[in-house]
């Protein structure tokens, strides 16, 4: 008997054997890429506790990390209006919408990094992703994305660290300041030191 689709626990065994399998960001991301698009493209491959929405913020709910905190899969949730701060992850990220559609705006840094305080960052590009859409970033990209819809938009991210207790950066583009960050994960518990 055929099985029909590509399941959570298929992906999350995939990405693991990507992780593991390549040495490099440059090898891992394009198969990553494929098999997230497998997962968006089969229907109810993600069970719906993957996406437990917040009312206050853009949720981010832990579906997977290994102990050697290796990447992290994450099931976001967007309510209407929602959006982040223009950040980074400093690590590599794969974003992919599930349901729904978001607006995404990518930076670089135009400085020389030198200053841990201010950036120069400008936009190079903006764009809506609908389901199946996968944005790939290597660890210096920098994006911020919003759902500008009338409905809750769901996606599934992939990160190269425990991306829920590392400290990143936001960026401010009219003054240049950098902030830092702390996102944890809206599912799990957590203390407040790191063992």
């Amino acid at each position: 008997m055929q099985r029909e689709g590509y399941a959570l626990q298929e992906f999350i065994q995939d990405v693991d054997g990507i992780v593991r399998g390549y040495p490099s960001e440059s090898e891992i991301l394009p198969h990553l890429k494929l098999v997230l698009e497998k997962l968006l493209s089969s229907s109810a491959s993600v069970p719906a506790t993957a996406f437990t929405p917040r009312k206050d913020k853009f949720a981010m709910n832990l579906l997977q990390m290994p102990e050697d905190e290796a990447y992290s899969i994450i099931g976001g949730v967007w309510h209407p209006g929602q959006t982040t701060p223009i950040h980074d992850h400093l690590t590599w990220a794969l974003i992919g919408v599930y349901e729904g559609e978001e607006r995404e705006a990518l930076f670089r840094r135009t400085d020389d990094g030198s200053s841990p305080k201010l950036a120069k960052i400008q936009q190079v590009s903006e764009g809506v992703h609908k389901k199946g859409h996968v944005t790939v970033l290597g660890h210096t990209g920098i994006h911020r994305v919003d759902n500008i819809s009338l409905k809750p938009t769901l996606s599934v991210h992939v990160y190269g660290r425990d991306i829920g207790n590392a400290e990143r950066h936001s960026y401010n583009p009219v003054t240049g300041e950098i902030g830092k960050f702390v996102s944890g994960y809206c599912n799990v518990l957590r203390d407040t030191e790191r063992f």
